[in-house]
């Protein structure tokens, strides 16, 4: 059974969770909630695999804020051990674990074996704390997330999933515009709506229509296999976004994306530099909103 300050998804924390860390981000971001003598003797180890740019500096920045000391740790989970030894061994060394892994599973089961909270930096299966420091950026400037309509322009990926785990708690509706053949997974939407969704999901495979009178526009980067020619780019190109595509969505739409970027692919570089492109802003704030989650894992 994973700790009870584990996060896994965003559907392990409950509207007032979320709402509460929010205001925990606002108050990291302008340094009023600086707390460095209370975690001064703590702990969080941290388990990346790949480069993980963003969540490095991220992270690192975040526990340093809190005042904890990070353990940077080459592992790969399951690699020269039982994932239950490393959790054995985690928990007495450690206050925090902070794990991005591709494997879902191997996340959840060292969760399971854990003594400690484990956050999940990034899965295959979700990326929860990025969604909720995107969420924060979008709560800035519309002020809720009710009666938000959110448009992901790309395929069914670990981040769409972490925007549609939001729409259990809040009245946000997420719009997945994709190719034929890339949508989201209809068993794990069935499960949102089983779960009390407040919100709504729906896939369409028309940009236009999509992304017609929608408040925030988001997308990632194309699979590696539409990013040379062939069949599979041929199939996402009617989906670049573009200025064309932020004026037909209305003047005060908000465009966000995941990053890396590859301009020229999935959105040119002119709309990426545009004034309504949020992206560069919304990274600045992955540092409080990540002190937040750690503080919260830290007790």
């Amino acid at each position: 059974m994973p700790h009870d300050r584990s996060l896994l998804t965003l559907l392990d924390l409950r509207r007032p969770d979320l709402e509460w860390l929010w205001l925990a981000s606002a108050g990291w971001k302008d340094e009023r909630s600086r707390r460095r003598r209370r975690f001064a003797d703590r702990r969080v180890a941290t388990i990346f695999d790949g480069p993980a740019f963003r969540s490095r500096l991220a992270y690192d920045t975040a526990i340093d804020a809190v005042g904890a000391h990070r353990v940077d740790l080459p592992v790969v989970l399951g690699e020269r051990e039982p994932i239950a030894d490393t959790a054995a061994i985690l928990s007495d060394a450690v206050d925090a674990v902070v794990v991005r892994a591709r494997d879902h599973a191997a996340v959840t089961e060292l969760a399971a074996a854990c003594q400690v909270p484990v956050i999940n930096a990034m899965t295959d299966a979700g990326h929860p704390v990025e969604v909720f420091s995107e969420a924060f950026s979008v709560l800035e400037r519309r002020g809720h997330l009710d009666d938000v309509t959110l448009t992901f322009v790309g395929e069914d990926n670990n981040v769409l999933r972490s925007w549609c785990e939001l729409t259990v708690s809040f009245e946000l509706e997420v719009r997945h515009v994709c190719p034929p053949g890339h949508s989201l997974d209809e068993q794990f939407r069935e499960d949102l709506v089983d779960r009390g969704q407040r919100g709504r999901v729906t896939v369409m495979h028309d940009l236009a229509e999509g992304v017609a009178g929608t408040d925030v526009i988001y997308t990632d980067a194309w699979p590696a296999s539409a990013r040379v020619p062939g069949r599979r780019r041929t199939a996402f190109e009617p989906y670049r976004i573009g200025t064309e595509t932020l004026d037909a969505a209305g003047e005060n739409t908000l465009l966000m994306h995941a990053m890396p970027v590859h301009r020229g692919d999935e959105v040119t570089a002119e709309a990426f530099a545009d004034p309504r492109s949020i992206s560069f802003a919304a990274k600045r704030n992955l540092a409080p909103t990540h002190a937040a989650i750690v503080e919260r894992a830290l007790g």
